[in-house]
């Protein structure tokens, strides 16, 4: 227990390098500092089924390749990136591909249908997005951070971060609009 305690408040590449060297405790430790991060970011980009599965192999992959972790960028960054591999991979060998999420969601209660219908919009619009903008979103919104931590998970500055980020949105609302006027008119056609 004293040991858990003083891992705690070591920094991820104190933690890293302990876990390098072997110490479960330390990648433990890390694990559970991450894990909201990576189970948000997961759970944005995939389907609820697989969010637990996929959860699951980022960090058997980051216990596999922890060797290979060199810390050229944060504990975090690296996770993450392991994290866009996996979730790769989730629609790689299940032959899916995240645009043909269908956009009419029937569901026993008719007002809820919209909730889905903008939900499975938000996603199809997200991935169409560049990924410097995907992330800085993702990471406001799935992760919760404020624009200081943005910046810092980005290693740009404050006003970067805000800028980038109001042209995320930007951008992310021009894509809803146009994937909108696309279901309208498809479904005027049908």
């Amino acid at each position: 227990m004293k040991k858990i305690k003083a891992f705690e408040a070591l920094s991820d590449k104190a933690l890293v390098e302990k876990a390098q060297g072997g110490d479960r405790t330390a990648f433990d430790i890390l694990c559970d500092r991450h894990l909201d991060s990576v189970y948000n970011r997961v759970r944005a980009k995939i389907p609820p089924e697989g969010v637990e599965d996929v959860t699951q192999n980022v960090f058997v992959a980051a216990v596999r390749s922890l060797d290979s972790y060199r810390g050229d960028s944060s504990f975090r960054t690296w996770l993450l990136s392991i994290a866009r591999y996996k979730i790769a991979d989730y629609y790689r060998h299940r032959d899916r591909r995240p645009d043909t999420v269908p956009l009419k969601y029937q569901d026993s209660n008719p007002g809820r249908s919209d909730i889905w219908e903008d939900r499975i919009l938000v996603r199809v619009a997200l991935r169409q997005l560049p990924d410097h903008y995907q992330e800085i979103l993702l990471l406001r919104f799935a992760e919760g951070l404020k624009f200081k931590q943005i910046a810092k998970a980005l290693d740009i500055s404050l006003d970067a971060a805000k800028s980038r980020y109001r042209r995320a949105v930007a951008k992310m609302a021009d894509v809803i609009e146009n994937e909108r006027e696309a279901i309208g008119e498809g479904s005027r056609s049908s």
